[in-house]
């Protein structure tokens, strides 16, 4: 088992966030990821960055740590062209320390291009076309792509590692983790469920599981509860309705 830290972009300004990662090396962790928001999950956080550029300033000052998107949507605020030369770079720069953790989105971040939020099924369906671009731009050369939902002209990655980064596909349910069995290389887990690992294994997914574990640290418990009503309520509803 690997322990990592995340890097909280809503709740830190960039140069904080890249201290962070400096210093979780340092005290031997053995990743960092990087939630990769447009907007906050409330204003009272006060920060989101942006995420591809902290983590290609963490990789360039740290040597062993392991760095990852923790999800990033490659579907609509994003085209997965842009994702897959972005994850491209990172896996560079990084010296291949670079994972690509995906999901279907939330409405909070992919909102703001003005495209409407598609249902579940139809975030899904986009998603399955988005990795299908990524793999398929990984392969080298010029490519074209015609999906239901998303497409691809002539499009090439000039710079590509020798080994494509690891894809972590973001799962809550049945569904979601079949996904990540089929065209996935690992699974993000939205929340420590051993029920989404199961569906995942029962789909043949065999690769890394990643899970968050969310914790509040204070000098006393009072203060953390006070922290946690503050910056973190929004998870009481679930993710059925953050969505």
């Amino acid at each position: 088992m690997q322990i990592g830290y995340k890097l909280a972009s809503e709740g830190y300004g960039p140069q904080e966030i890249i201290r962070q990662a400096v210093r979780a090396e340092q005290v031997g962790f053995d990743f960092v990821e990087m939630s990769d928001h447009f907007h906050p999950w409330l204003d009272v956080q006060g920060h989101s960055s942006f995420t591809w550029s902290v983590l290609g300033a963490v990789a360039a000052r740290t040597s062993t740590l392991r760095l990852a998107t923790g999800v990033t949507c490659p579907t609509v605020r994003y085209h997965p062209a842009i994702i897959a030369q972005a994850a491209a770079t990172m896996a560079l720069i990084s010296d291949g320390r670079f994972t690509l953790g995906v999901g279907a989105g939330e409405r909070l971040n992919e909102h703001v291009v003005g495209q409407g939020f598609p249902s579940v099924r139809g975030r899904h369906e986009r998603l399955r076309e988005a990795l299908e671009i990524i793999r398929l731009l990984w392969q080298g050369g010029y490519q074209s792509y015609e999906g239901r939902h998303l497409h691809l002209e002539d499009a090439r990655i000039f710079d590509l590692p020798d080994t494509p980064p690891v894809i972590a596909v973001a799962a809550s349910g049945e569904p979601s983790a079949r996904l990540a069995a089929e065209l996935g290389d690992g699974l993000f887990a939205t929340e420590p469920e051993a029920s989404i690992v199961e569906h995942y294994r029962r789909a043949h997914g065999s690769g890394p599981r990643y899970a968050e574990v969310p914790l509040a640290w204070a000098t006393d418990e009072q203060r953390a509860v006070r922290a946690v009503l503050q910056t973190s309520r929004w998870m009481v509803t679930g993710w059925k309705v953050i969505e």
